[in-house]
């Protein structure tokens, strides 16, 4: 089962009912944009970045457990199984520190993502197919800037994903002009 709009909030919303204290989650990936509105996008997962997370591991777990998705697997997981991915800083390129702005409230869970020009900045390390539609379509979306998405990957910590997600920029202008 791949998570639109109406299931991904649905999950939200019964996790925000099973937790009994305020729970602060930073989604970033597809999750975003599928609660923003992208149609075409669907995930099983929901990529969770911990350093700018607020939660108690034991209780985020549980509440996985009885609304029916995993909590973290480290191994294979089952086609069609909605899981949490918990992201440390390492093979994903974000900022070291960045701000976030508040996506959704359900319940005892907030729902905060990185701006959209890392999240576009993010993907152009990537930049398989689906992320630079993604990429457009934040652009569009938000009538994010060229430059924006430059100053977020100047942040990046690793200067190889600085100089892949520059070059990729190339995709995502030759793309937008496509239409």
């Amino acid at each position: 089962m791949a998570l639109d709009k109406a299931k991904i909030e649905r999950v939200f919303q019964l996790l925000g009912e099973e937790l009994d204290t305020p729970t602060i989650l930073c989604v970033f990936g597809s999750s975003p944009a599928i609660l923003s509105g992208q149609l075409f996008r669907k995930t099983q997962r929901i990529d969770v970045w911990y350093t700018n997370s607020v939660y108690d591991s034991g209780k985020l777990s549980r509440a996985c457990v009885k609304v029916g998705i995993l909590y973290d697997p480290k191994g294979e997981v089952e086609p069609g199984s909605i899981y949490f991915q918990i992201v440390r800083s390492g093979f994903v390129a974000l900022p070291k520190k960045f701000e976030t702005e508040t996506l959704a409230q359900f319940g005892n869970l907030k729902l905060v993502m990185p701006a959209p020009a890392i999240i576009s900045a993010s993907k152009l390390v990537r930049a398989n197919d689906n992320d630079i539609r993604d990429v457009v379509w934040w652009i569009r979306q938000r009538n994010i800037k060229k430059h924006e998405i430059d100053n977020a990957i100047s942040n990046f910590p690793d200067s190889q994903h600085r100089k892949i997600a520059k070059e990729n920029m190339v995709f995502v202008q030759l793309v937008s002009k496509g239409g």
